[in-house]
C-alpha cells in the first residue's frame, strides 16, 4: 500500500515527535470549537489561543468586523502552529459569515454572555450536539448579530462583585470544564482518521525542514510510479 504524504514526511522528524503528534492528535476534538470576536487586546488572544491549545480544542474562528484580531508571542507562545484558524475578515459582516458556517457544519451557536434564557456553565448540555462558544471583547461583549442568532446562552456564575471575568479567564473556566466533561461521555467527540491524518500533515509541514521540497519530491515520485505502471500495462 503506498505511503501518505503524511507518513512520508514523518520519517523527516525524530520517533518522539511522531509519537508525541499522534498521541496530541489523538486528544484533539472539534465537538467544540471556539469563535472569538472582534478582540483586539493581544495578550487576551494569545491566550485564548494558548488555552484552545493545552485543552485539545482544535480549531478557532477568528471574526474581525472592526478590529484586528493581533497576538502576543510570548503569551501565546506558539500555539497558533497547532490550531486550525479560520477567519472571517468580511467588515460587519464578519459574524453573520461565520455564523452560517458554522450552522453548515452543524454547530450549535452559544453565546457565552449573561442573558434572560442563559443556562450555568455546570447545567450546560453537551449531549444535545456540537457547540460553537462565541467569545467578545472585555467592554463591549458580544455584537447584536451574535445575540439575535444564538441557540443558547452560557453564563459563568459570579460569586463577587465584579460582573464578569476577562475573555481569556472566561474562556479559559468554560473549556477547561466542558472539555474535561466532553471526554468522559460517550460522544464521538474525537476527530475522524481523515481529520488526524490532516492536522498531522498540517503539523509535519511546520516542523520538517524543507517540508515544501520534500512535498514536491513525494508527488513526482507518485506520479514517476502511476508511469511506470501504466507502460507496464
Amino acid at each position: 500500500m503506498e505511503s501518505s504524504l503524511t507518513e512520508y514526511l514523518a520519517r523527516f522528524v525524530s520517533e518522539r515527535r511522531n509519537r508525541l503528534f499522534l498521541d496530541i492528535v489523538a486528544m484533539r476534538t472539534r465537538y467544540i470549537t471556539v469563535a472569538i470576536e472582534d478582540v483586539y487586546q493581544p495578550h487576551n488572544a494569545s491566550a485564548v489561543l494558548r488555552t484552545c491549545d493545552c485543552l485539545g480544542v482544535q480549531d478557532v474562528h477568528i471574526i474581525e468586523n472592526y478590529n484586528k484580531f493581533e497576538t502576543n508571542p510570548e503569551v501565546a507562545l506558539g500555539a497558533s502552529n497547532w490550531l486550525t484558524i479560520h477567519k472571517y475578515s468580511y467588515g460587519s459582516n464578519s459574524s453573520l459569515e461565520a455564523i452560517k458556517r458554522l450552522r453548515e457544519e452543524n454547530y450549535r451557536i452559544v453565546a457565552t454572555l449573561p442573558h434572560s434564557n442563559d443556562v450555568l456553565l455546570d447545567d450546560f448540555c453537551l449531549e444535545k450536539g456540537k457547540a460553537a462558544l462565541f467569545f467578545g471583547t472585555e467592554k463591549e461583549g458580544l455584537s447584536e448579530t451574535v445575540m439575535k442568532h444564538a441557540d443558547e446562552f452560557l453564563r459563568i456564575p459570579m460569586k463577587g462583585f465584579t460582573e464578569s471575568f476577562n475573555i481569556s479567564v472566561s474562556a479559559a473556566i468554560i473549556l477547561y470544564q466542558l472539555t474535561e466533561r466532553l471526554r468522559r461521555l460517550k460522544t464521538d467527540w474525537g476527530l475522524t482518521a481523515a481529520e488526524k491524518d490532516e492536522v498531522r500533515l498540517e503539523w509535519l509541514k511546520k516542523s520538517v525542514k524543507s517540508a515544501g521540497l520534500l512535498e514536491k519530491r513525494f508527488y513526482e515520485r507518485k506520479a514517476d510510479r502511476r508511469g511506470a505502471g501504466e507502460n507496464k500495462e
